[in-house]
Formats: C-alpha cells, structure tokens, sequence
C-alpha cells in the first residue's frame, strides 16, 4: 500500500498532465474555430463571416477561418464581462503557476 506521500506525488502529477492539456486546449480554442470540423467544413447551424459553399453545394459548408482572431467576443453579448473574464483567467493561470513551483 502507498504511503500518504506517495499519494500525494501521483495526485500531483495527475494535476500537472491536465493542467498542460487545460493550458493547450485554451490556446488551441484561440487559433481555431470550435465548429471546424477535421476535413475543414463547417459544422455550425447558424450563418458565419467564415463560411463558404464547398463544391457549389448549399448544404454543405467549408469554414474558411485562417486561425488569426479570436472569435469568441463576436458572441459575446457584454464586452465588458468578456474583459473581466479574461483577466480573471490571467489572474488564475498566474496563481496556478506559483503555486505549482511552491510545491516542486
């Protein structure tokens, strides 16, 4: 049986790896857009600035979205909570980040 310690170092490094695919998947949901699907069509059921008729087809869209905005203030309703929000993320990340270097 482990020892307290023990268990504790497994739960820290479990928290470490989803920590690293928390971290990738927040960059990851800046540079793509989430209803892009992985043959580069659109799976939205609503009209977007990004879509494009693939083979002269009206039912089937291609996303034409190049990766360099971030597309999430454009549905956002209050800007200014989008703001808020976003430094509240910083803030956490930072905290987040010292105190996994107190604990290593």
């Amino acid at each position: 049986m482990a020892s307290r310690e023990e268990l504790q170092e497994r739960l820290d490094r479990i928290g470490s790896i989803f920590s690293e695919i928390v971290d990738f998947a927040q960059e990851s949901s800046l540079l793509r857009c989430p209803y892009r699907d992985r043959n580069d069509m659109c799976t939205a059921l609503f009209s977007c600035r990004n879509q494009f008729s693939a083979d002269n087809q009206s039912d089937v869209l291609a996303c034409t979205h190049n990766g360099t905005f971030d597309y999430r203030p454009a549905w956002e309703s209050n800007p200014r909570s989008w703001e808020r929000m976003q430094e509240e993320t910083i803030r956490i990340r930072k905290e987040s980040l010292k105190n996994r270097r107190k604990i290593n």
